[in-house]
């Protein structure tokens, strides 16, 4: 039996279907563990490959991210790429005031629309971000010198939806 103060079924389908097209419009990509150790930090670049767009509408947001082993966010930058252009965000091993030798990590790229349920009109195509290359690499922070280099991003899949 449904509480009086709960909202009728047609309206729980409703939310229902509008969360799980917010779920599927965010994707994204990351990439698998990797360990860095004192004098080393990562790096995770996002370039919009995407041809230049004359009107400079085409943007792609992206959240660049570094987790930890468990998946939790140690760092992350919130990014809007032109086509054309990159950023990239860093975590060095010294700014984790680690005890242990060395420290697994992950890079993540989060892009596509994650906001409320009513998108404004065009939201949802996401071409703007078809065409994101994303890199990590790990670099000797004293000499510059980049000693891994991975290319090899693999989709994430879509957020899970909260049962209802």
């Amino acid at each position: 039996m449904i509480p009086e103060s709960w909202p009728k079924p047609p309206v729980l389908v409703l939310l229902a279907v509008l969360f799980s097209s917010m779920a599927a419009a965010q994707s994204g990509s990351g990439f698998a563990l990797i360990g860095i150790a004192a004098g080393q930090s990562a790096r995770v670049n996002a370039l919009n490959a995407a041809r230049l767009d004359p009107a400079g509408t085409r943007t792609c947001g992206v959240i660049l991210q570094f987790q930890d082993s468990q998946g939790q966010v140690l760092t992350q930058s919130t990014v809007s790429l032109a086509p054309g252009k990159s950023a990239s965000l860093d975590l060095s091993y010294d700014s984790l005031k680690a005890t242990d030798l060395r420290v697994q990590i992950r890079a993540v790229l989060i892009y596509g629309y994650s906001g409320g349920a009513n998108p404004p009109p065009g939201v949802l195509n996401r071409t703007a971000c078809d065409n994101l290359v994303p890199s990590l690499e790990v670099y000797d922070n004293a000499s510059g010198r980049t000693s891994l280099i991975l290319t090899d991003a693999k989709v994430l899949p879509p957020p899970i939806t909260p049962a209802q």
